[in-house]
C-alpha cells in the first residue's frame, strides 16, 4: 500500500523538524564544550604544585604538636624540634615561632611583645644557638 500524499507530507515535515532539532542539539553541545574549554583546565596541564593544593590531607593531633602564640596556632611536625622548643622559656619560644613559622619581622615581633627590636634579634639568635646545641646533644 502506497502512502497518501498527506501522509508523505506529514512524514517529510517530521523529518525536517527532527533534523533541525538534532542539528540545534549538536550546535548547543559544541558551544557548551567550547565554553567549558575556556573555563576548565585538564589535569594533565596542571603543575604539580596546583595538583597538591586540590586534594585534602587528613591531619590528626597525634601527628603534630600545636603551640599557641598570641592567638595563632603553630603546628610542629618534627618530634625532635618540638621537644627542643618545649624546653625553651615561653618568651624565647614565642620569638622563635613568630619569626620562623609566622614569618614575622623582628620589628613586628617587638611591637607585639612590647620589646626593643634589638632584644628580639638577640633573643632569636641565642635561641637558635640553644636549639642547635640541643640537636648536637641528642
Amino acid at each position: 500500500m502506497k502512502p497518501s500524499s498527506f501522509e508523505s507530507a506529514i512524514r517529510l515535515q517530521f523529518d525536517c523538524l527532527a533534523r533541525k532539532v538534532v542539528g540545534t542539539t549538536v550546535k548547543d553541545y559544541n558551544r557548551e564544550l567550547g565554553r567549558r574549554a575556556k573555563r576548565e583546565t585538564p589535569f594533565c596541564e596542571l603543575s604539580e604544585m596546583e595538583i597538591n593544593h586540590i586534594g585534602a590531607v587528613d591531619e590528626y593531633s597525634v601527628e603534630f604538636t600545636a603551640f599557641d602564640v598570641f592567638g595563632n596556632e603553630v603546628r610542629i611536625y618534627d618530634e625532635r624540634l618540638c621537644e627542643a622548643i618545649k624546653k625553651l622559656a615561653e618568651r624565647r619560644r614565642n620569638i622563635l615561632l613568630m619569626s620562623y613559622f609566622l614569618e614575622m619581622t623582628d620589628a613586628e615581633i617587638a611591637a607585639v611583645m612590647e620589646m626593643e627590636r634589638y632584644s628580639v634579634c638577640r633573643n632569636r639568635l641565642r635561641t637558635l644557638k640553644l636549639i642547635k646545641d640541643m640537636y648536637e646533644e641528642g
